[in-house]
């Protein structure tokens, strides 16, 4: 069998897994439905956008968060309505890297336009770091981040996420846990945070690579964050956090990738395993450790998962 043949059987496959998603984006379609009650509650709805946001374009913004400034990218989609309220999605960058890679990874600008979500990339710096002080400092901005995109925009306060890469996906978990009253679900990448103690249950994506030569597959130092379990360690953690019952279900979804879906959860609980390195699944851009990333368009998997688990 040559090369582009398997190229196009793979991608058929992921095509069908994405179709059918394994845990029910079908039948939990109505719920994935822009709300409609309260619209005049919601301090964003109807009107205009602010100054310099247009539409179908990224740029970046400004505020002050306990004195100090700190910036993200904002890009509203191309087809925003200011009465009709629309999922956010938080986009966190890695250690070292920024937001404009962060979208280029993820390709999420174009998504959403075509899938009509706002997106939000905040800026960590040279990384999100994870001291007592830093946590607390990172989830005052963030907190103060959406607390501004809903006085500005037209935010469904039910179907916010947060997804990120790395270090961001650390932060992504991290907030999972410690801001469940603002996030619906969150997509890790390249990296998970260890639930810590008293973590309530939220739905949870995640993706890892077992050539991750920076967040090793099978645990180890990190630098910056210090020791990991391992991707299937900390993923059986958060299974306990969301309630799930026994091992999870393996399926190979491609030649190189395999689908860990926890059975029996309170929250949807789904981890993805790949051949890759310390990349973003499907993505055209080769960050992290240089490799080739995986056959697996992490980013479409990452919405349909967020558009099946709004809040309650």
């Amino acid at each position: 069998m040559n090369s582009k043949r398997r190229v196009r059987e793979d991608v058929a496959i992921v095509a069908v897994a994405v179709a059918g998603l394994w845990y029910g984006c079908a039948a939990a379609a109505d719920s994935a439905q822009p709300t409609t009650e309260g619209i005049a509650a919601l301090p964003g709805c109807g009107a205009a956008l602010p100054a310099g946001v247009i539409a179908g374009t990224t740029g970046s913004r400004t505020l002050v968060v306990d004195g100090s400034q700190r910036s993200y990218l904002l890009h509203v989609p191309a087809g925003y309505d200011k009465d009709k309220p629309a999922p956010l999605v938080l986009n966190f960058h890695g250690f070292m890297s920024n937001p404009e890679t962060q979208n280029a990874a993820s390709g999420f600008g174009a998504m959403s336009d075509r899938e009509g979500f706002i997106l939000a990339t905040p800026d960590g710096g040279i990384g999100w770091r994870f001291a007592q002080s830093a946590r607390d400092t990172n989830t005052a901005f963030v907190r103060e981040l959406v607390a501004n995109l809903r006085a500005d925009l037209c935010v469904d306060p039910k179907r916010i996420y947060a997804a990120g890469k790395s270090q961001g996906g650390f932060m992504s978990s991290w907030l999972g846990c410690k801001a469940p009253d603002l996030f619906a679900a969150i997509a890790p990448v390249s990296g998970i945070y260890e639930p810590p103690a008293g973590c309530a249950p939220i739905p949870i994506i995640e993706f890892h690579g077992s050539a991750d030569s920076m967040v090793p597959f099978g645990g180890g130092h990190i630098l910056v964050l210090g020791n990991f379990p391992g991707a299937v360690a900390v993923m059986d953690e958060w299974a306990r956090v969301n309630g799930c019952g026994g091992a999870p279900k393996i399926e190979q979804v491609t030649p190189h990738v395999r689908r860990a879906t926890y059975n029996d959860c309170k929250a949807a609980t789904v981890q993805y395993l790949t051949d890759a390195g310390h990349t973003w699944p499907g993505s055209p851009v080769k960050e992290g450790d240089k490799t080739t990333p995986a056959d697996l368009p992490a980013s479409q998997l990452i919405w349909e998962f967020f558009k099946a688990n709004p809040k309650p």
